[in-house]
């Protein structure tokens, strides 16, 4: 007999397993004693398992290159199967149930042993699998080197043009404070003379008053309230400058503001543009992200925000300074070790 006509043969028992009438095998019909410990339903488990190994088994085709001797051995385990399997379907008495049950376990035992479930599950191209996966691992770790090359490159190219796009950025902003600089410079600049022009106004008017013959004679008499007229009126004129002198403080505030923003925007770009510098000499991973980060806190911390927190800024700002100094001093390898 052939091999295939072997495997055709125990693949037909097979089928005749699995077409028993599984609702009347699979019922427990009750007052059954244990097998070795097993009940009813370790042999319910044990009945789908077997299906589901031998369905692996003849569906993947893995006994095409089977020795004759476990073709030959494993259709007559099939048919001893069978046979008490249908007898304890005819009959539900406790010596079919034992029978069946230790042919169901035989069954499976040898299976095992043989090395078919394996095979069944995995498939009957393992190895053509394992060598596909063996070839790709091979290609992966000769390629190796052409990735970190590839990933060091793209990292060259990234960092700077991430770095100078910040670093554009804020140039540009600190141009545009540049432009309303000059003009609050020049707004309170007129401002200050118009100021001082007009405080020499002011009491060159309030002197001429006091000098005045008529009114220092009226006050002397202090007929009429004419003295309340004269000290009102210098109250007038002093007043009219204060808003004189409240648009010329707005103006330079402003001014000083546009001016600390435009030195804040321009040390921006300056750490912005030396980040890629500072990664690059880093020996320890520790030291560049330690330097990176206080970096970035000098980038994405806004103007406004350090301005109100200006004291305290001033004494932590110390502390990070001696911090980054001293990181410095780790940029470069120990040249004594």
């Amino acid at each position: 007999m052939s091999r295939d006509a072997l495997i055709n043969q125990g693949k037909l028992v097979y089928e005749n397993i699995k077409n028993l009438d599984q609702a009347t095998l699979l019922k427990d019909p009750g007052g059954l004693q244990p097998w070795n410990g097993l009940d009813f339903s370790d042999f319910s488990e044990s009945y789908a398992d077997l299906l589901s190994v031998l369905a692996g088994i003849y569906d993947n085709e893995v006994l095409e290159k089977a020795p004759f001797n476990l073709l030959h051995g494993l259709n007559s385990q099939l048919n001893a199967a069978h046979q008490h399997l249908n007898a304890f379907v005819a009959n539900r008495a406790q010596g079919q149930f034992q029978n069946a049950f230790q042919h169901v376990e035989n069954l499976r035992t040898h299976i095992q042993q043989w090395g078919f479930r394996y095979e069944a599950v995995v498939g009957k191209d393992l190895e053509e699998r394992s060598k596909l996966i063996d070839d790709e691992i091979t290609k992966l770790l000769s390629n190796r080197g052409d990735i970190e090359a590839l990933k060091k490159s793209v990292s060259s190219l990234i960092e700077p043009a991430v770095a100078g796009s910040l670093s554009k950025s804020f140039a540009d902003r600190k141009d545009a404070l540049h432009i309303n600089q000059n003009r609050w410079f020049w707004a309170s600049s007129i401002m200050a003379a118009v100021s001082l022009i007009a405080t020499i106004v002011i009491v060159w008017s309030i002197v001429g008053i006091f000098s005045s013959e008529v009114v220092l004679a009226a006050i002397g008499n202090s007929k009429n309230g004419v003295d309340g007229v004269v000290w009102s009126t210098i109250g007038l004129r002093v007043g009219a400058l204060l808003p004189i002198y409240s648009i010329f403080a707005f103006s330079f505030l402003q001014y000083k503001k546009e001016r600390d923003l435009e030195e804040e925007y321009a040390h921006k770009a300056a750490v912005a543009t030396s980040l890629p510098n500072y990664g690059s000499l880093a020996v320890e991973d520790g030291v560049k992200d330690q330097i990176l980060s206080e970096a970035s806190k000098v980038i994405f911390t806004s103007p406004s925000t350090k301005t109100e927190t200006k004291n305290k800024e001033d004494v932590i700002g110390i502390g990070q300074l001696n911090g980054l100094l001293s990181n410095i001093h780790k940029l470069a390898p120990k040249s004594k070790e």
